[in-house]
C-alpha cells in the first residue's frame, strides 16, 4: 500500500510537535443509519480537508437495535455509495468500507452471514450499546447508573466485548469503555480488570480504536481511558483512530488529543485495514 504523509506542524502539546503525521478516521456514519447526516462523499471531502490519508465509512449494522441501523434493504445502496467514492477519490485518499456491528449472541449467526457475503468489506467495528435490554449510552437511561454496582457493570460489559472479540468476526473494538459515557466510574481499582481485558484482546488478535467522541460527552475524555490505553500498549494490542462522526464536520474531531494520548502511552504505529487484513503504519 502507498500512503500520503501530512506535511507541516501538528502540535500535540506545549512541549512537543510532529513534523509529519499519518492520520486516519475509521469510525464514520451516514444518513442511512437514521441518526446521522451526510453521504459518504461528504465525509470523504471532510477527510480531505483534514489531511487524512485514509477514511473508513462504518455505518451501523444492528439486528438488536434496528431503529439505529442501516435497513437491511439499504445495505447494497450503502456499499455501492462507498465503492463509488472509493474509486472517485482513489488518487487522493484511501476510502475503506466498514460497518459498526452491534454484538448480540442472539443473532450473531445472522450477522456473520451478512458480513461473510460482502466481498468488498475492509473492516468491522465491534460495538456494544445494549446490556440486558438497557441501552447504556441513551440519555433516557442515565439515571439507571445511580445506585448500581458500577464495577459489576463494567465487568459484564468487558466480558461481552471479549466474548465477541474471540469470534474472529471483528477487526476493531469501538469505544471500548463506553459505560463511562455519563461520567459514572467504579471507585475500585480498575487496573486488574484492564489487565484481564488486554490479555484477552491480545489473544483474540483484535485492534482497539482510540475514539474521540467521548470528548463530546459528559465524561469528557477519549475512549479508552489513558490508564487503560497504557495497559493495552503493554500487551501489544494495536490501535487505530475514530471520531464516531455523525456529521461531516466531526471528521477527525480533536485528533490532536488522540495523537497526544497515543504517543504518551508508547504507541508509534496505528492500524489500517484492507479486505479485513491489518497493516500497521507509523504515526509519524
Amino acid at each position: 500500500m502507498n500512503y500520503y504523509i501530512l506535511r507541516g506542524r501538528f502540535n500535540i502539546g506545549s512541549d512537543s510537535s510532529l513534523e509529519a503525521v499519518n492520520l486516519v478516521d475509521y469510525h464514520i456514519h451516514t444518513y442511512l443509519c437514521g441518526h446521522a447526516i451526510g453521504k459518504p462523499v461528504d465525509y470523504v471531502k471532510a477527510a480531505l480537508s483534514a489531511n487524512l490519508i485514509e477514511v473508513g465509512i462504518s455505518d451501523h449494522l444492528s439486528l438488536s437495535l434496528p431503529e439505529d441501523s442501516i435497513p437491511l434493504d439499504k445495505l447494497q445502496l450503502y456499499i455501492d455509495m462507498v465503492e463509488e467514492v472509493k474509486h472517485l477519490y482513489e488518487d487522493r485518499i484511501k476510502v475503506r468500507l466498514g460497518f459498526e456491528v452491534e454484538y448480540s449472541c442472539n443473532n450473531i449467526e445472522s450477522i456473520a452471514g451478512i458480513l461473510g457475503s460482502i466481498d468488498e468489506l475492509d473492516y468491522t467495528l465491534l460495538s456494544i450499546h445494549k446490556i440486558d435490554g438497557w441501552v447504556i449510552n441513551s440519555s433516557k437511561s442515565r439515571d439507571r447508573y445511580m445506585g448500581i454496582d458500577l464495577y459489576k457493570l463494567y465487568e459484564e460489559y468487558f466480558d461481552l466485548v471479549c466474548e465477541a472479540a474471540s469470534l474472529k468476526l471483528f477487526q476493531v473494538v469501538a469505544h471500548i469503555d463506553l459505560p463511562k459515557i455519563f461520567g459514572f466510574k467504579p471507585r475500585e481499582d480498575m487496573k486488574p480488570l484492564y489487565e484481564d481485558v488486554a490479555r484477552r484482546l491480545a489473544k483474540a488478535g483484535v485492534c482497539v480504536e482510540v475514539n474521540t467522541s467521548g470528548l463530546r460527552k459528559p465524561v469528557a475524555e477519549v475512549y479508552p481511558a489513558r490508564e487503560f490505553l497504557e495497559v493495552l500498549r503493554r500487551y501489544n494490542v494495536p490501535v487505530t483512530l475514530g471520531s464516531d462522526a455523525h456529521k461531516p464536520e466531526d471528521v477527525a474531531y480533536r485528533f490532536d488529543d488522540a495523537i497526544d494520548i497515543i504517543s504518551k502511552a508508547g504507541y508509534r504505529h496505528i492500524s489500517v485495514f484492507e479486505r479485513r487484513r491489518r497493516v500497521d503504519i507509523p504515526i509519524f
